[in-house]
């Protein structure tokens, strides 16, 4: 018998929770399911929660859990994230998925995934 379910939440600190809330909700289109001041922010996203938590005075450490979101336009994220003036690496062809890592305002690193058919 398992003893864990399933994910409840991913979450990454941040030092600016408005410009964070920004970058979650306006670049990259996620609902905002609940916001506590500055203390904590979550998005529902696909049936699985990310959150984030601040404001922390200094950048996040790197190196934490990475959140990999589904998408079925990679290229039209490439370009919000371009026009959002978002550091991302090229997409990458991974042989039956399109890739791309891409950073948050924190330097929290993401990365999207468009499955091709």
């Amino acid at each position: 018998m398992a003893l864990i379910d399933g994910v409840d939440v991913v979450f990454y600190g941040v030092c600016n929770m408005d410009r964070s809330v920004g970058f979650y909700e306006g670049v990259l289109g996620l609902e905002l399911s609940q916001r506590a001041g500055n203390d904590w922010a979550q998005f529902t996203v696909g049936g699985t929660e990310v959150g984030l938590f601040g404001e922390l005075a200094t950048a996040p450490h790197q190196g934490g859990a990475t959140v990999t979101f589904r998408t079925g336009d990679i290229r039209a994220l490439e370009a919000a994230l371009d026009a959002a003036g978002c550091k991302k690496d090229p997409v990458e062809d991974m042989g039956g998925a399109l890739s791309m890592e891409f950073l948050d305002p924190d330097g929290n690193r993401l990365v999207a995934v468009e499955i091709q058919a």
